[in-house]
């Protein structure tokens, strides 16, 4: 599919022709502002994708679905895979003409979603992708993300995990995701004057986990470290109990999802974006979770929180903008501060700044939807801004426009 050129676009509502003239023809003012959304909607992230949806739908009826004073309407397709990832954003692109995109659920999706967004200079915002390098060497004005990268949760969680012991085992997904946490994982263990005990990276789809289990116990690690997700990671964590292993599991991070599918619960501390009875969570935060109670019977996961945060920013930023043009969404992206949300975009790199959590599995679980307590503790602004890093450190050399 050509390349749109994106420098001239200007968003528009229904009906309305892209505009490809001089900046001074005024925008549309019929219709609505169109927004997309790129979820999965088939497969192992399926109710990820569910759940990104389900809070962008609450920060859509935070403001009344609304912005600039024209209905936002919200467009949404699916994430079957990178490369079907790329070609749903480039037709809502095209097709649709939105004025911004969300989306990218895993690694491998959110660096195909980036790489689209800054091609075509078309606000993106990655919603819950952790490799680094979305914000790092790949960085691009037009693309911002959510979630924190992978390193964050790792160095939180190193921190826990370290008193446990020092020989840790892993077990990862083969693919971007895996490979970052054994990376970063391994230099965290080996930092404290531990070692990396062995090492196994598993395909996408892995339903006989139980050669890998062997080689955990003949090894005899600490920790176990999991890279792994989804459906995998119920798998895995059935047969683990039936096999008897009690050695401590740790995963850097985790979403709902995957909790509320465990039939067996051993001893396990894992990164989180967000926790939906967290005490520090805003009124806004709170006013999520009951949306989503409301909608599916069930609490809010990371997932909507994510999704949430990602459109309440992004609606601010169009709220805040001059134009609906691609570079003033960016300007007022950068700038948004809106109400309930505690986190913000570093302007040099794009990266949410937001204090990330560690939960720890309940050693009784009557409610399969409140399976865990949040074991870490708020810090300081400064303390989460160093987390993430320095710009002076960071590989991320970002371009003005």
């Amino acid at each position: 599919m050509p390349s749109f050129n994106r420098r001239n676009f200007l968003c528009a509502g229904a009906g309305a022709a892209v505009v490809v003239a001089a900046p001074s023809i005024a925008l549309a003012q019929e219709g609505p502002i169109r927004v997309g959304a790129v979820l999965p909607q088939q497969g192992p992230f399926a109710l990820y994708g569910e759940g990104a949806a389900l809070g962008a739908k609450a920060a859509l009826q935070m403001v009344s679905g609304k912005a600039k004073g024209r209905p936002v309407e919200l467009i949404v397709y699916d994430d079957p895979n990178p490369l079907g990832a790329q070609q749903s954003m480039r037709k809502m692109i095209l097709q649709d003409k939105v004025c911004a995109v969300m989306g990218g659920m895993t690694s491998a999706s959110g660096l195909a979603l980036a790489s689209v967004g800054a091609q075509e200079k078309i606000p993106t915002i990655i919603t819950q992708a952790t490799v680094r390098d979305i914000t790092g060497k790949n960085c691009d004005r037009y693309v911002f993300r959510t979630n924190a990268f992978t390193s964050v949760y790792s160095s939180v969680l190193s921190k826990h995990l370290v008193p446990m012991g020092k020989k840790w085992y892993f077990l990862v997904g083969d693919y971007a995701y895996g490979q970052e946490v054994h990376q970063l994982m391994k230099a965290e263990v080996q930092a404290a004057g531990g070692s990396d005990v062995g090492m196994d990276a598993t395909p996408v789809g892995t339903t006989d986990f139980s050669s890998y289990i062997l080689k955990i116990r003949q090894a005899k690690p600490d920790v176990v470290i999991l890279g792994i997700a989804g459906l995998d990671l119920a798998a895995f964590l059935k047969q683990y109990q039936e096999f008897g292993m009690r050695t401590p599991l740790a995963a850097v991070a985790l979403g709902d999802e995957d909790l509320w599918a465990l039939q067996a619960h051993p001893k396990m501390l894992m990164g989180k974006n967000w926790h939906f009875n967290d005490p520090a969570n805003t009124p806004e935060e709170q006013a999520l979770n009951t949306f989503v109670m409301k909608a599916s019977g069930h609490p809010a996961t990371v997932s909507s929180a994510l999704g949430w945060m990602s459109m309440r920013l992004m609606l601010a930023g169009i709220e805040g903008s001059k134009s609906l043009a691609p570079l003033d969404i960016v300007r007022g992206i950068e700038a948004a501060r809106p109400s309930g949300v505690r986190g913000y975009y570093r302007v040099w790199d794009h990266q949410l700044i937001w204090q990330p959590l560690i939960g720890q599995l309940r050693d009784t679980i009557s409610n399969k939807h409140d399976p865990l307590i949040v074991v870490s503790k708020p810090v300081s602004v400064a303390e989460v801004e160093a987390m993430y890093g320095s710009q002076q450190d960071s590989a991320c050399k970002m371009t003005s426009s």
